[in-house]
């Protein structure tokens, strides 16, 4: 049988990463952690507050790819 994992409310979460509540939300919604929501309460594990105390986010974006105007008018139709 697998060992429950324990996880931490929101208020418990934001005390072991040292942080007010409204800093460790603000936080975990800039680096997109995801917790375990059960109604309104939300639930984090402890790989996710050793991210949120290191700062490293849930999901390593790509940089987006802007697309290269070619052709003679380029310069002119994107003066707008």
């Amino acid at each position: 049988m697998a060992k429950q994992e324990r996880l931490f409310t929101s208020e418990e979460a934001a005390y072991a990463t040292r942080l007010t509540l409204f800093s460790f939300r603000t936080k975990v919604s800039k680096l997109g952690i995801k917790g375990l929501k059960q109604g309104r309460k939300v639930f984090y594990t402890k790989k996710q507050l050793e991210d949120v105390y290191n700062g490293i986010p849930s999901k390593k974006g790509k940089a987006a790819r802007r697309k290269a105007i070619k052709g003679k008018g380029a310069a002119k139709r994107h003066k707008a």
